[in-house]
This record gives C-alpha cells, sequence and structure tokens, in this order.
C-alpha cells in the first residue's frame, strides 16, 4: 500500500498572474501625458461616430446638426480660401495680445497687491465683481471710447485675462511661509532677488493655475467680442454664417475653434510643466 501524502504538506497549486493585471501594470508605465491624449482622442472618436449616426439615421436633425464628415470636409475647404486665413489671424493676433497684455498687467498687480496690503484689500472687491461680471457688456461703450477695431476687443479680452491672474497671484503670494522670507532676509537678498528666487517660485502653483484661468478668459473674450459687433475674425464669421443659414461653414469654423482652443490647452500644459519643474 503506497503511502499518501497529508494534504497539509503537499505543495499550494502555482498562481499565475491574471492578465489584467499585467496589462493594467504595462497601462500604468505609460505617461500620464499619453494616457491622457490618448483617452481624449477616443473619447473624441466615440461622440464623432455617435454624432454621426444620430443624423445619419435622423435621430438628430440635419437642420440643425450637419454630418461631422461634412464639417471636417468643410474644415480642410476653408484652408484654401484667403478669408478664412485672414480672419483666423485676426482672432489668434487678439488672443495672443491679449494673453501678454493681460499676464503682465494681472502679474504686476498681484505683486503690488501683495506689496501694498491696504490697497489689496480695497480693491480685490471690485476686481471679485469684475470678475462675475461679463465684461462683453462694456464692449459697447469700448466701441465709442476706442472703435469698432481690434484694439477694443484686445482692451476687454486684457482685462479679462488680467482679473484672475492678479487674484490668484496675490493669493499665492501671501500664502508664503514666513520662513521663506526670513531666510531671504538672512541671506541679505535684496528686493528683486526676494521677489524672483524666492516669492514668486514659492507661489508658482497658483500664479500657473491663474496663467490657465486668463488664458481661457483671453480666448472667450475674444470670440465672444468679435461675435458681438466686430467687422472680422473668427466669432464675427460664425455669427454671419449662422445668420445666412450656412450650418456646415459655421460648425466648420466652430471648429476651427474648438482645435485652437486645444492647441491653447496643450501649451498651457507644457508651460505648467516647464515652470513647476522640480516641484512636487
Amino acid at each position: 500500500m503506497a503511502v499518501g501524502v497529508e494534504p497539509s504538506q503537499q505543495a499550494p497549486p502555482k498562481r499565475l498572474p491574471p492578465p489584467w493585471g499585467a496589462r493594467w501594470r504595462a497601462f500604468q508605465r505609460v505617461p500620464q501625458g499619453v494616457r491622457s491624449a490618448a483617452a481624449s482622442a477616443v473619447l473624441l472618436a466615440l461622440l464623432f461616430v455617435a454624432v454621426q449616426i444620430g443624423v445619419a439615421s435622423g435621430a438628430l436633425r440635419q437642420t440643425g446638426l450637419p454630418l461631422p464628415t461634412e464639417v471636417v470636409d468643410g474644415t480642410l475647404g476653408l484652408l484654401g480660401t484667403g478669408g478664412f486665413w485672414s480672419d483666423f489671424g485676426r482672432t489668434c493676433l487678439e488672443i495672443g495680445a491679449s494673453i501678454v497684455a493681460g499676464c503682465a498687467l494681472g502679474l504686476g498687480a498681484g505683486i503690488v497687491f501683495w506689496k501694498l496690503p491696504l490697497l489689496g484689500r480695497v480693491f480685490e472687491p471690485y476686481l471679485v465683481s469684475f470678475y462675475a461680471v461679463p465684461l462683453v457688456l462694456f464692449y459697447p461703450m469700448m466701441i465709442v471710447l476706442v472703435g469698432i477695431n481690434a484694439g477694443s476687443i484686445i482692451i476687454l479680452s486684457s482685462i479679462m485675462a488680467a482679473i484672475p491672474l492678479a487674484l490668484n497671484t496675490r493669493t499665492g503670494l501671501q500664502g508664503i511661509r514666513p520662513v521663506h522670507l526670513k531666510l531671504a532676509r538672512t541671506l541679505q537678498c535684496n528686493a528683486r532677488q526676494t521677489l524672483f528666487s524666492i516669492a514668486i517660485p514659492a507661489a508658482a502653483p497658483m500664479i500657473v493655475a491663474g496663467l490657465r484661468l486668463a488664458v481661457v478668459y483671453a480666448l472667450i473674450g475674444s470670440i465672444a467680442m468679435e461675435f458681438t459687433t466686430a467687422q472680422s475674425g473668427l466669432g464675427y464669421r460664425i455669427r454671419y454664417l449662422y445668420e445666412t443659414f450656412d450650418n456646415t461653414t459655421m460648425f466648420a469654423n466652430i471648429f476651427v475653434v474648438l482645435i485652437l482652443s486645444v492647441l491653447l490647452t496643450v501649451l498651457m500644459t507644457l508651460a505648467e510643466r516647464v515652470l513647476l519643474r522640480g516641484r512636487r
């Protein structure tokens, strides 16, 4: 009679790792930026297919929403027209000038409000009020003062971009740990060294968040005010095509604005990585 092996002495069966576990670990090794881009691309592709099927099947009225394939064809057709590049150039000029002027104004105002706390407390309620009110309402008054040109749009868009950056800069500088400023005094740093080597790097996360908002508001302000009474630009062209019932070309211009906003978001993400390099 063969001697059996007790159950407690038997070797436990080998467990093979589940395939999903290995795939998940491999997915986690992919850089976060690549994962986000891939997820966004998949989401946009699913939305494209869903709208295409909805319009083609009649579930969505084609009179209000054209086929996405027609919008893509219309966008490619716009690239060969001189009028599109004129509108695109003016809009990019307004957005770029608004971002530069708004960021300079907002960063400078935030630093001044931090250096002069009383002045900051006086102006903060007004800035918050302007932040809540759409400045497009002041566009008719700006037309009277400046005229129907790109200058009026740039001025209001710059103010829209400057307000969130000024508030974020002031909040970030006020949140600096006192030990950092004491260290600057111990090292006998002058005002410029304290500001650019200690204060602004310490407040960088809040300042970068304000920069993101500034870029978004510059884009929104430029397009919205072009849509109101401008004579050229992508916002004006969208309004004109809406009034003439040219839905396909209108959505093609809207698609261009969406692409422009995505490019600005990508650029801001890259700038954020550069500005916050080395921080946890």
